[in-house]
């Protein structure tokens, strides 16, 4: 299905901004938790959000949501400023709707899963909310998109991203036979597949081979039948993905088949991964106060694990072009 005149606009408004690029694809493609009313913890009389972070034992801290642009109010209606006029959950103004990002742990979990899979998605809520509050971004998130139709609005998303980024003249195609590339056609082995994404330069040079992935699974037999002919008769053309997975970021960057792997967000996928890993019993309020310090322990765990942004992505890609 072509891109609507609003995602692409959206796109086109903050095509420099690598931030806002990511919090327009993932509201875009957004899937939505179960789990969201997590966030809705309840107070004593009295006491106020700090005070129930600490009893509660909790892996997130509310000043997340607040530094992110939330207001929390108590079961009567009131800001809470203070302590809670009356005992009872809090409620969140905007409403809070966290997105699915943990296929590992089931919508039905308790304990220490349960602990880290809502710790988690609150973390990259807070930090998606923060983005789309400071930039101004009107953004409709899905209530209900299967995984087949987001993983295609990813991949429609990211090519117009591309085509938008990258010089006049290129090229990014989708779903091109391998019997179209030059060096594959007339091979025998080759058969009827089909590439995700090519890019080509001005002067018709195929510059790599790119594979898109909302998310990735160990199951890989249909990307790998593309690569083999792909490798075996175009060895000079790199292969590379762009993927928004999150529970195995860290895989993605150590074991992709992949010459580069691009996230979509890596500085949240390094914050999910820290407040995923917290020991149960641990603060997350004691580790990370505020916001700001979540981003930077996000930041540096991407970092760590050399998982790039979609903006290198677009300057490897030019970088490319200028290779003899």
């Amino acid at each position: 299905m072509p891109l609507s005149a609003i995602n692409k606009s959206l796109v086109d408004q903050y095509l420099g901004d690598h931030e806002a690029i990511s919090a327009v694809l993932m509201g875009l493609c957004w899937n939505e938790s179960a789990l969201s009313g997590s966030a809705d913890i309840e107070l004593n009389h009295s006491e106020t959000l700090i005070e129930a972070c600490e009893r509660l034992n909790l892996g997130w801290d509310p000043a997340w949501l607040v530094d992110a642009g939330f207001t929390a109010y108590d079961s009567v209606g009131t800001a809470l400023d203070a302590g809670a006029h009356t005992a009872g959950p809090v409620r969140w103004d905007p409403a809070v709707r966290t997105c699915r990002l943990d296929d590992k742990v089931s919508d039905t979990a308790s304990g220490h899963g349960l602990r880290r899979r809502t710790s988690a998605e609150l973390a990259v809520l807070a930090l998606w909310t923060q983005v789309v509050t400071t930039r101004g971004i009107q953004i409709s998130r899905p209530l209900d998109q299967s995984g087949g139709t987001r993983g295609a609005l990813f991949r429609d998303l990211l090519i117009y991203f591309l085509e938008r980024s990258l010089p006049d003249g290129w090229q990014v195609r989708h779903e091109v036979p391998l019997t179209h590339i030059r060096g594959l056609h007339m091979r025998r082995d080759v058969g009827d597949r089909k590439s995700d994404i090519l890019i080509i330069d001005s002067g018709s040079r195929l510059i790599a081979a790119l594979s898109s992935k909302w998310t990735w699974r160990s199951d890989r037999g249909t990307e790998a039948a593309q690569m083999v002919p792909l490798t075996r008769y175009r060895p000079d053309v790199p292969y590379a993905m762009a993927t928004a997975e999150f529970p195995r970021a860290a895989s993605v960057a150590r074991e992709s088949i992949e010459d580069r792997t691009y996230h979509l967000c890596p500085g949240w996928a390094g914050a999910w991964m820290s407040v995923n890993e917290l020991p149960a019993g641990t603060s997350a309020r004691e580790r990370w106060p505020d916001l700001a310090a979540l981003r930077q322990e996000g930041i540096s765990r991407a970092e760590a694990l050399t998982l790039h942004g979609l903006e290198v992505l677009v300057r490897d890609l030019k970088n490319s072009g200028d290779i003899l």
